[in-house]
């Protein structure tokens, strides 16, 4: 029994000093950038739907690696035993960045960012274990703040934003037992003017619902029926829309 346990307590300790060595190997690659093109590898996904890398002798990928295309610089990545871990960057043909996110064994982990072509940041996101924290913000090329993007209990809210105050949002309803993709239309002072909702049933694919100030039902119009009604609040959707997006 004693001669168990010491050949059991020797493994474990001879299990554990190989795992240390390999992590330590691993760290040491991960640190030291591989100029490859994309003949070099391949990228396929497994059934949790985690991008994994291989090289072309069906390896999977540890190190840090440069991806060149036409002599410029493409993507560059750090993976893990085929998981993508730490540093993605992205560049466009000018060998600007435009992505640059972090990762935690293959799932977005940490600060996300993207950029315009010309450099200015295009928006930034926080990720944790793969799902969005808080807002992804959206900006503008001169720094002002466009738009809001966010994950609550499963609805994804959308608000956009003009000379700083939010001008439309959208997000899912439920009014009445019916399921509503909403638009809602504020004024310079973040009073909501009205509000448009468009129902998820294929029975009323033609049909929309206009709602007041105070978020009351105002009308219900039916495409079908007196499409000139339509068409003119279809016309106010657009200039209103256009007038934000200016």
């Amino acid at each position: 029994m004693v001669k168990k346990l010491l050949l059991f307590s020797t493994f474990s300790i001879l299990l554990f000093s190989c795992n240390k060595v390999i992590d330590a190997v691993d760290e040491v690659r991960m640190n030291n950038k591989q100029t490859i093109t994309y003949d070099d590898f391949e990228t396929v996904r497994n059934d949790y739907d985690i991008k994994l890398y291989y090289d072309n002798d069906k390896e999977l990928m540890t190190g840090h690696y440069v991806v060149v295309y036409h002599g410029k610089p493409s993507e560059e990545f750090q993976t893990k035993r085929g998981f993508l871990n730490g540093v993605y960057a992205s560049y466009n043909a000018d060998g600007q960045l435009t992505k640059g996110y972090n990762y935690k064994d293959g799932k977005q982990d940490g600060l996300q960012r993207e950029f315009y072509g010309s450099g200015e940041l295009l928006s930034e996101a926080s990720f944790k274990k793969g799902k969005m924290v808080g807002d992804k913000v959206v900006y503008d090329q001169l720094g002002e703040v466009r738009a809001k993007h966010k994950i609550e209990n499963g609805v994804e809210y959308k608000r956009y934003f003009k000379n700083g105050k939010m001008a439309i949002a959208e997000f899912k309803k439920n009014w009445e037992g019916k399921d509503l993709d909403m638009m809602v239309y504020y004024d310079a002072f973040e009073n909501i003017q009205f509000a448009f909702g468009k129902s998820n049933d294929p029975n009323e694919k033609n049909i929309f619902y206009v709602f007041d100030a105070n978020m009351q039902l105002s009308d219900t119009v039916d495409i079908t029926i007196d499409p000139q009604k339509a068409s003119y609040y279809m016309g106010l959707i657009q200039r209103t829309a256009m007038a934000v997006m200016e």
